[in-house]
């Protein structure tokens, strides 16, 4: 069922996650980040500053559901995930490469994956 939302922030606000090919979404997450270079004066005070090299590292669970998308994920291979932002901190465009994958499996629920990467402006 789709959810109702009520409030003042009706038309700003985001509910849920974007359905990934594979599997039932339980989170996402997605952090961007960029190398930096420093220079410092005689006082040690830094006085100049570079960023560089701009990347978002993302990582999205879930219940498997198929054997392809997220669920056929493999350890440096391009993986498009629905719920990247298409901006976000600065990065977009690029492609997604998966850095770990996890699988989860007990004897009273259902067998999980968390895919785990990085994506870079540069890469395609």
């Amino acid at each position: 069922m789709a959810a109702t939302i009520l409030g003042s922030s009706l038309l700003s606000a985001t509910f849920g996650c974007t359905a990934e090919t594979g599997i039932l979404v339980s989170s996402f997450s997605e952090t961007s980040t960029a190398d930096k270079a420093e220079v410092r004066d005689n006082d040690g005070d830094v006085v100049l500053k570079a960023f560089y090299n701009p990347k978002t590292t993302f990582s999205v669970s879930g219940t498997i559901t198929g054997t392809t998308g997220v669920a056929a994920a493999a350890v440096a291979g391009l993986l498009t995930v629905a719920n990247l932002d298409t901006l976000v901190g600065g990065v977009s465009g690029g492609g997604s490469y998966v850095e770990s994958v996890a699988i989860n499996k007990k004897p009273d629920g259902f067998k999980e994956i968390t895919v785990s990467g990085e994506r870079n402006p540069n890469i395609s």
